[in-house]
């Protein structure tokens, strides 16, 4: 099961997504947001960051996603990920490969 959850700047934390339409990953990916897929299959805690966000909102979502990784479970590692240097891996869970 995949978690998706999306980054607010306002509050400084990620508020978790519905995905009811079933819409696939890829098509969520914004350059303008922050986002955070919990692959439970995994064990994986992905943090996407578009390429229109800043520092600040990089370094605090980093901090919050340790939270939102601890409530899922504390073992998961967590990956950055740069928009348009997705790896491999990051492809295949959003579907991009």
């Amino acid at each position: 099961m995949i978690f998706i959850y999306q980054f607010s700047e306002e509050t400084e934390d990620f508020k978790e997504l519905e995905n009811k339409e079933n819409v696939p990953l890829f098509e969520l990916l914004d350059s303008n947001e922050i986002l955070l897929f919990v692959d439970s299959h995994n064990s994986k805690v992905w943090i996407w960051e578009g390429a229109n966000t800043n520092t600040r909102m990089k370094f605090i979502s980093a901090q919050a996603a340790a939270h939102i990784r601890d409530t899922h479970d504390i073992t998961y590692t967590i990956t950055s990920v740069d928009d348009g240097e997705e790896t491999a891996a990051f492809k295949v869970l959003v579907g991009l490969l």
